[in-house]
């Protein structure tokens, strides 16, 4: 059995190094900052760690949101909020759990229908 993944690891190798890592990619994408900071950034990817426990799919995460931030001219806060998405949904049908969002929504608007689009196609293989 698997140990899990606890705070106080994420100081220790090879968690921190692979924190390390994914931040400056992060850093390196050069989005709109607002006002978040590279501690920030370690926070927000030592949560998704702790959330999937996993740290290929940590980072299979984090990659897909940072392409998709950078391809769709997104703010680092719009990675921020789509990181903990990723994380509340972990294990949850991700198909399941977008049409509840759409069918609990007090309004459909085109904001909330991009961001339903963005979410579905986040890990769509792109042939081009």
């Amino acid at each position: 059995m698997n140990r899990r993944i606890r705070l106080d690891d994420l100081d220790n190798t090879p968690y921190k190094e692979l924190i390390q890592a994914l931040t400056l990619q992060w850093v390196r994408a050069e989005l709109p900052a607002q006002a978040l900071t590279y501690a920030d950034y370690q926070t927000d990817i030592g949560v998704l760690l702790l959330t999937t426990q996993n740290t290929d799919r940590t980072t299979a995460i984090f990659q897909a949101v940072l392409a998709q931030a950078i391809t769709l001219q997104k703010t680092a806060g719009w990675v921020k909020e789509e990181l903990k998405f990723e994380g509340m949904i972990e294990g949850a049908d991700r198909a399941d759990f977008l049409r509840f969002e759409l069918q609990h929504a007090a309004t459909i608007n085109d904001q909330l229908l991009d961001s339903y689009n963005e979410r579905m196609n986040r890990f769509a293989t792109h042939n081009g």
